[in-house]
């Protein structure tokens, strides 16, 4: 065998086992975020900065929103669960992130914490109307991001909310 071919030979090599690793890089890394995000139900923790690329907002589920210093939604949000949970039932591939957050008038603790029994709540109701729960993460971002930064009592309402977000992995099916 002549360099040349032996050279060609090694490319080849590295080229098919670059091919077989990125195969499984995409799975490797969904179980690698999804094992940071599984915090204790009791402890509050502050969101990776990774998590927003791999959750994405879904057009077809909406936030629930939260009254001040509560961990249970307004009764008037519950046909949203509804929706979100039919919607989730139907696509049942995409790994989802409840991400709950709260306005920024408690101490820094108190709102990350708020915000994790948010995303719980969320996700015991998720569970209860058919979600399974080994593909529900949670995540409290406490007083950080919103599209509202004004101090108003109109921007705190749009604050207090958990989000369901998804990974996309497949396209989605109709409910």
């Amino acid at each position: 065998m002549t360099t040349r071919q032996g050279t060609l030979f090694t490319v080849m090599g590295l080229i098919l086992a670059l091919i077989a690793t990125g195969a499984s890089a995409r799975e490797s890394r969904l179980h690698a975020l999804q094992s940071k995000l599984m915090p204790n139900d009791t402890q509050a923790t502050a969101a990776p900065h990774d998590a927003p690329q791999d959750f994405n907002t879904v057009a077809e589920l909406r936030s629930v929103h939260f009254d001040i210093a509560r961990a249970e939604a307004r009764s008037a949000d519950a046909p949203i669960l509804d929706a979100d949970a039919a919607w989730l039932r139907a696509n049942p591939t995409y790994p989802i992130l409840i991400a709950g957050y709260a306005d920024e008038r408690g101490a820094n603790r108190y709102n990350l914490a708020l915000g994790q029994r948010r995303a719980a709540w969320v996700r015991d109701q998720l569970v209860a109307r058919g979600v399974p729960a080994d593909r529900i993460s949670m995540m409290s971002y406490g007083e950080r991001g919103g599209p509202c930064r004004e101090h108003t009592p109109e921007c705190w309402a749009e604050k207090r909310r958990a989000d369901i977000l998804a990974v996309r992995l497949v396209e989605p099916q109709r409910p």
